[in-house]
């Protein structure tokens, strides 16, 4: 390769769904200050584990050479919305955070579910095509 050339390297950061699931940490990590002491490593560890554990599945699965790789990176940030979902609801059923809050959230929660369901039909349709190419 000579000078000239480069190397077109894929940046999740330009990702919109990795861009709303970095909002979505930061609001967790926010709300999750209000919580009780002795939820520190209950519920407020496991609500950041899971929120974090998004946006670094998609960055993670963004970075994969192979389709089903990246697949299933999308299914496991997939899961971790639906788990950082149930932690917002347990909060919310111990009033840790306020009706607002739980609202704002899990609106945030909702679109960035919709977003990697799109992200995973697309990325199905392209397996598709490439299996068909074979």
């Amino acid at each position: 390769m000579n000078k000239n050339q480069s190397i077109n390297i894929k940046d999740f950061r330009n990702l919109k769904v990795w861009q709303k699931a970095i909002e979505l940490s930061d609001s967790i990590y926010e709300i999750s200050n209000d919580f009780p002491k002795f939820e520190q490593y209950a519920i407020k560890s496991q609500i950041i584990r899971s929120c974090t554990s998004i946006s670094a599945n998609i960055a993670e699965g963004n970075s994969q050479f192979s389709l089903k790789r990246e697949l299933n990176h999308i299914n496991i940030a997939i899961g971790s919305v639906m788990e950082t979902r149930n932690w917002l609801i347990i909060a919310s059923r111990r009033k840790y955070i306020t009706q607002e809050q739980f609202n704002e959230i899990d609106a945030k929660i909702e679109e960035i579910a919709k977003m990697l369901y799109g992200y995973r039909k697309k990325l199905l349709i392209y397996l598709e095509n490439e299996s068909e190419d074979e």
